[in-house]
């Protein structure tokens, strides 16, 4: 099992050598490409060639590449990873409207009780009890979007009333922001080594956007960014180095399927398998994460 998640900064030389990801500056580091689970490059000068990029696909390790404001702005995802794409791809527009209004209705419902949680981990009592309630009005497609009315409610409540999350200037929104983008990197990798199209979603459906589906099914998963943030990290003027990477770590943060604790990939990984279950016998049977604290995925 991938279980390495490497954050590389400097300028380095990536390449392989007998199966082994080997990073070259004033010292060599070899790491087995079986044990890479992820990549990300936060350097404009690093250096990578094809061939290492073919062989980061045929391992199924995800490649984050980040722009000059150090924000992962791409994903490497290989394509012919799946033997059935044009088979899910049928089901995914077959799919009938009740049944991916139910599922979207599913997944508002989770996102805004983990949403609770966050505000109940961090003693906001009466928070929980008010937002752990909205989720009860959640109807089929949330017609009455009580998504959008949960949201408001919530950052308020943990940031203050006069903030807002287009913000640029604010260091939480940059933290956010990049965390959930690691987040959503990993489910659109995933949704392609499943078969699935990402501009297809349940819910989302902007045309400029590649990432559709990857961006409905995210949304169970942002307390748990939200929640490792606001703990995890020490607010700084700006979103530094040190920042990046304890939030590149959040990949190894547990969460619930099921009752059973998962590290991120591994949940995303059962979300996306109950999504094919759901389109192959259209109805919904989503698996959705709960939120159950931080705490780190150990190794053995």
């Amino acid at each position: 099992m991938a279980f390495r998640n490497l954050f590389i900064e400097s300028d380095v030389h990536i390449s392989i050598k007998n199966e082994q990801l080997v990073i070259l500056k004033e010292e060599e580091y070899t790491f087995p490409l079986e044990d890479v689970n992820s990549i990300c490059l936060d350097s404009l000068r690093t250096n990578i060639s094809t061939y290492t990029l073919n062989k980061i696909v045929e391992h199924d390790i995800i490649l984050y590449i980040c722009n000059d404001k150090h924000i992962p702005n791409g994903i490497l995802i290989g394509i012919n990873n799946y033997s059935r794409k044009l088979r899910n791809l049928k089901r995914q527009l077959d799919m009938p409207k009740p049944v991916l209004k139910r599922m979207w209705q599913s997944i508002v419902k989770q996102k805004i009780e983990n949403q609770a949680k966050v505000l109940k981990e961090l003693g906001y009592d009466d928070g929980y009890v008010e937002l752990d309630k909205m989720k009860d009005y959640v109807l089929s497609g949330d017609s009455t979007n009580v998504e959008a009315r949960a949201a408001a409610y919530y950052f308020k409540t943990l940031f203050g009333i006069n903030f807002t999350r287009q913000d640029e200037n604010n260091f939480y929104n940059s933290a956010l922001n990049y965390g959930y983008a690691i987040v959503r990197g990993m489910i659109a990798r995933t949704l392609v080594m499943y078969g699935f199209e990402p501009a297809i979603g349940m819910f989302h459906h902007n045309q400029l956007n590649a990432f559709n589906l990857a961006d409905d099914i995210i949304e169970c998963f942002r307390p748990l960014v939200d929640l490792y943030i606001l703990t995890e990290l020490e607010v700084k003027e700006e979103l530094d180095s040190l920042s990046k990477k304890k939030i590149y770590n959040l990949i190894n943060s547990l969460i619930l399927i099921d009752g059973k604790s998962y590290n991120v990939q591994t949940a995303i990984e059962n979300v996306v398998k109950s999504l094919a279950t759901s389109f192959e016998k259209k109805e919904e049977q989503l698996k959705l994460p709960v939120l159950n604290g931080i705490r780190e995925y150990r190794y053995a």
